[in-house]
């Protein structure tokens, strides 16, 4: 298993900053945001910032996980994603990350995730998508059937805070193929908000694994561990009391493996 420091939990953080604090808390991996707009602005990484992050990821030798965020929202918007994906795959990324905000057309959402799933391959990148609460495809099982009637090999991001809120559980998780599940994100969360609040929680606030009443264990139980494990979990509050990357950083990876270390499958693959 390889722990990933999922770039939305240190809110506005340049990306070589968050590379740093990957390292200083030991993860493996970092997921980087390469496609504007970003709900951050200091996470874009743009051309800019390539040579900076690349040198980063060389002394520190941390990985690039995931990048950072497509929408499926039109062929034309696919095609513009060229730009992001080959800067991302020259910091050495393997995924990237697609989303569905708004599309409601099952069929079309399929063939553009298809359209997707080549422009990355043609990087030498692999693409995963992400089913979020508030947006069009919103469960596991609704992603899962994209990537089947887009007759592609690509696999799911698993958010545990996209799954409870909807209203998801373990049998969300379990009707879903293991090899389909490409990343896992944690976080953790009071047992019910109201939509507006679940909105900016999602961007802004979580909370970190184990400090909520999300049932992590359960959900977690039947997980694959041979894939990357996340924890995008922004703590906004955290930021603005002048805490540093650093130590956010250091509390979401302690917070993680306090959860991890109750899941005996999970704990042996950490610890081999």
């Amino acid at each position: 298993m390889k722990l990933c420091l999922d770039s939305l939990t240190l809110t506005d953080t340049d990306p070589v900053d968050l590379i740093r604090a990957a390292q200083s808390a030991n993860f493996d991996l970092v997921s980087l945001w390469v496609q504007p707009p970003p709900i951050f602005p200091s996470q874009l990484v743009t051309p800019a910032k390539a040579k900076a992050c690349k040198a980063a990821l060389a002394e520190t030798g941390i990985r690039v996980g995931p990048l950072e965020v497509f929408d499926l929202s039109s062929a034309e918007a696919v095609k513009s994603y060229r730009a992001a994906l080959e800067l991302g795959a020259e910091l050495g990324a393997k995924t990237a990350s697609a989303i569905n905000v708004k599309n409601p057309d099952p069929v079309q959402v399929s063939e553009l995730f298809a359209q997707f799933v080549e422009l990355a391959r043609q990087s030498g990148l692999g693409a995963t998508l992400e089913p979020l609460a508030m947006f069009a495809t919103s469960t596991l099982a609704q992603a899962r059937d994209v990537i089947r009637s887009a007759r592609v090999e690509a696999g799911i991001v698993f958010d545990v805070f996209h799954l409870v809120r909807r209203g998801g559980s373990l049998a969300d998780v379990r009707a879903i193929e293991p090899g389909l599940i490409w990343h896992i994100q944690l976080c953790d969360g009071a047992a019910s908000v109201s939509p507006e609040a679940a909105r900016y929680e999602a961007s802004y606030e979580r909370l970190y694994p184990g400090d909520g009443a999300f049932p992590l264990i359960e959900l977690l139980s039947d997980a694959p561990t041979d894939i990357s494990w996340g924890i995008e979990a922004p703590s906004r509050r955290r930021a603005e009391s002048g805490m540093s990357a650093q130590m956010q950083a250091k509390e979401a990876m302690a917070a993680m493996r306090r959860v991890i270390d109750k899941i005996p499958t999970a704990k042996q693959s950490l610890n081999r």
